[in-house]
């Protein structure tokens, strides 16, 4: 935020200045002016910023694919600082902390950090809704996904996983009104039609449809067909394969020579 106090303190003074000192063009260029020097020193500092922000982005990326996700958060950690620089930036942080901390198995970092995000980050939004429903929280459930929904219009499987746990408690009248929300922002969603028509004749959504997206969560396991569960994430690394049989062959094949 700080980066829009000093372009607003820029853009005030040029304004000042160029309202109270006798100057061709008055208080109306001024404001004119003031308008411009705030969008270019804003641009200035959001320019900087990214040069710094980007690169350590990266950097926790690469770490989180290659299996090290807690030096991944040791570097989105060291970004916080920033976020006062930058507006947005803090709650896109704890959302990605707060993932990689879950899959970690650390739940009360991951509910701190959670808690601190953006309403933005849906995914980080639908893993805090997840881990409230799961310790029994069912109105703390409700409350998160009731504020993200607004900000993630187009994110289905907000709405759908929503849709699931109201049905499950019970509340199929609830659940249709979640999906007939959607349907009036995207009426010709075939996924959300089914759904709804699915809840009409008593039946419950068919969430498969969302994939490793929706298993991830651990409501449901996933159907043999689909092989072991991978992570839907980018960025976790995936259960390594045991050798063992493929050790155990070329032991045998060994001995036959």
């Amino acid at each position: 935020m700080y980066s829009i106090l000093i372009a607003a303190a820029a853009a005030l003074l040029v304004i000042l200045v160029w309202g109270l000192v006798p100057i061709w063009g008055g208080w109306g260029l001024g404001i004119f002016l003031g308008f411009l020097v705030f969008a270019v020193t804003w641009i200035w500092f959001a320019r900087r910023l990214r040069r710094v922000i980007e690169p350590s982005f990266l950097q926790a990326q690469k770490l989180a694919e290659s299996g090290r996700v807690e030096q991944a958060v040791d570097v989105l950690e060291s970004m916080l600082p920033l976020g006062k620089w930058m507006p947005m930036l803090t709650g896109q942080l704890h959302a990605q902390i707060g993932i990689f901390a879950h899959h970690l198995g650390d739940k009360e970092k991951a509910l701190e950090h959670l808690t601190k995000a953006s309403k933005r980050a849906s995914e980080g939004q639908l893993l805090l809704a997840t881990i409230h429903y799961k310790d029994g929280r069912f109105d703390a459930t409700k409350r998160v996904l009731d504020k993200a929904i607004p900000y993630n219009r187009r994110n289905v499987l907000l709405y759908h996983a929503y849709a699931w746990i109201l049905h499950k408690e019970g509340d199929t009248p609830g659940a249709m009104a979640v999906l007939q929300r959607h349907l009036a922002k995207e009426k010709d969603d075939e996924t959300s039609k089914s759904n709804l028509l699915r809840l009409q004749n008593g039946n419950k959504p068919n969430m498969g449809v969302f994939g490793m997206q929706w298993y991830a969560l651990g409501f449901e396991r996933p159907p043999q067909s689909m092989g072991q569960l991978q992570q839907a994430r980018k960025g976790f690394r995936q259960p390594p394969k045991t050798p063992g049989k493929r050790q155990d062959k070329k032991r045998k094949g060994k001995g036959r020579r």
